[in-house]
């Protein structure tokens, strides 16, 4: 009777031991073939990402780089101006004499000049061949194309004289280029550059403008009609995303960086519209089937080995199923408190970073400078009249409106800088490296982004304006809490200078 209960009890154990073995290798199979999917689909996204944030980086320096340049460009227009006015006041010299002298005899290609006799309504100097029969119709035509210029008056003659935008921009393309060809990142990627020049496409549709990886083909003419090594037509499909949504995401086979090896490439390209400039680039994704194929060759080597040990050890085995189950638990328990975190540190409403982050960022602020001395820019802003706008357009509108600013204030700030919403319609903004002496002018640039935001009503339009406050921590302070008071300060000073306004405190 002994003999055949134990005979029961090992054939039951056996029985047990290769069902429980059975389903858990199913189990860690499964698991296996989630994780090898998981670490494909990660990898990817997160090469889109990184190209995706790298172009739009670039794109973000172009606008900065063209306003600086026009900054700069309206500087020395206003000096060359003061000097002729200056000049006219000390010498006994004609205005005719001191503009000839100055851009006549001084030659410089990106100036625009013309001098104009009022009594007889005709130019008497027009080296750019300016057409117009009278001084309204040829001033209007200036005006439009110049970037910076300036008028002055003598008696019957008329001067204007500045410089040209088309000037400015190819001082910023070849700056650009210039730093795109210098531009390394890791994986061996790189940016380049092709101009459209017809957006029909076929043959000549574009010029390779800058080319890092085939320096040679620079200036060369392209055409939809090309193909790669696998017959598709990389540039027909590019063109085609670019005219649907300005900017895609796709695949094709190219040579490696600084190597005839061909291999399968993701690209992403962006239109940047003023220059007609496609900007992109691209990874090899062999690297990643590498990577994969590792990860597989690692999974099933443990497979194998756990397949061994469940032969032996019955018991280890379910202990070890007990653990593998908490660990799965564990892990997306993890990944659950993570996306938990992300979402809390987010405003739901405007996606800006919520007050609890907020909270964070300004203290690991604080304590930094503590430690270093250099505090950041802290800006605080709320809308004007926004109250009124909810009571006349209803709390919705008021939700749209705080939307479109902190969308418009993220695409102009870094993605190093935080923008938090405090409360309601008042934002925290902190500002690494902003220097105290360029904040008013930082803080100006803002008013310029939130102003430039039209909101539609129904048949109506709404201009929100915000108003600033910018203040740094200071050695008295003793929690982050005193700059605030100071920014508040500041803004409710720009309040009472009639709103719109940038105060630094």
């Amino acid at each position: 009777m002994k003999r055949k209960y134990s005979i029961f009890v090992v054939t039951f154990i056996i029985i047990i031991c290769t069902v429980v073995s059975s389903l858990f290798l199913l189990s860690i199979n499964k698991v296996s073939n989630i994780y090898i999917d998981k670490t494909q689909e990660s990898i990817y996204s997160l090469k889109r990402i990184f190209l995706k944030d790298t172009v739009d980086n670039l794109v973000k320096e172009i606008d900065i780089e063209r306003e600086t340049t026009a900054d700069d460009i309206r500087l020395i227009v206003d000096n060359i101006y003061s000097i002729i006015r200056l000049e006219l006041k000390n010498a006994d010299y004609s205005l005719e004499e001191r503009i000839l002298s100055h851009f006549k005899y001084n030659k410089n290609d990106y100036w625009t000049v013309l001098l104009w006799d009022n009594s007889k309504n005709q130019p008497i100097y027009n080296p750019q061949q300016i057409k117009g029969d009278t001084w309204n119709t040829v001033i209007y035509k200036l005006t439009s194309e110049l970037s910076s210029y300036r008028i002055i008056t003598e008696g019957r003659i008329t001067a204007i004289f500045g410089i040209n935008n088309s000037y400015i921009d190819e001082l910023v393309k070849a700056k650009i280029i210039e730093k795109i060809r210098t531009l390394r990142f890791e994986e061996d990627s790189y940016i380049w550059i092709n101009e459209i020049l017809n957006y029909e496409g076929g043959d000549n549709y574009a010029i390779r403008k800058v080319h890092p990886n085939m320096p040679e083909t620079e200036g060369m003419y392209l055409s939809t009609s090309m193909t790669d090594i696998k017959g598709e037509h990389p540039y027909q499909t590019e063109l085609d995303g670019i005219k649907q949504n300005g900017e895609l995401f796709f695949t094709y086979y190219f040579k490696k960086y600084e190597s005839d090896e061909i291999s399968k490439k993701l690209t992403y390209a962006k239109l940047y519209k003023e220059y007609d400039w496609v900007i992109a680039m691209g990874i090899q994704l062999d690297d990643m089937q590498s990577y994969i194929d590792q990860t597989t060759g690692e999974s099933k080597s443990l497979a194998s080995r756990l397949t061994i040990a469940l032969v032996f050890i019955f018991f280890v085995i379910l202990f070890l199923s007990f653990a593998l189950i908490l660990g799965i638990e564990k892990m997306y328990h993890h990944t659950a408190k993570r996306q938990l975190e992300a979402e809390v540190n987010h405003d739901p409403l405007t996606k800006a970073y919520s007050r609890r982050y907020g909270d964070k960022e300004l203290n690991h602020a604080f304590k930094e400078f503590k430690q270093t001395g250099i505090s950041p820019g802290i800006m605080l802003f709320d809308m004007d009249y926004f109250k009124k706008i909810n009571d006349t357009y209803g709390h919705a509108v008021g939700d749209l409106v705080l939307i479109e600013i902190v969308k418009s204030m993220n695409r102009f700030i870094r993605s190093t800088d935080k923008l938090i919403r405090w409360g309601g319609d008042e934002f925290v903004a902190v500002f690494n490296g902003l220097q105290k002496e360029n904040a008013h002018y930082f803080g100006e640039k803002m008013l310029m982004v939130a102003s430039a935001i039209k909101v539609r009503v129904g048949e109506e339009i709404i201009y929100p304006t915000i108003s600033i406050g910018i203040s740094y921590f200071e050695e008295t302070d003793i929690d982050y809490t005193d700059v605030l008071k100071r920014a508040d300060d500041a803004l409710y000073q720009s309040k009472t200078k009639g709103r719109k306004q940038t105060t630094v405190n």
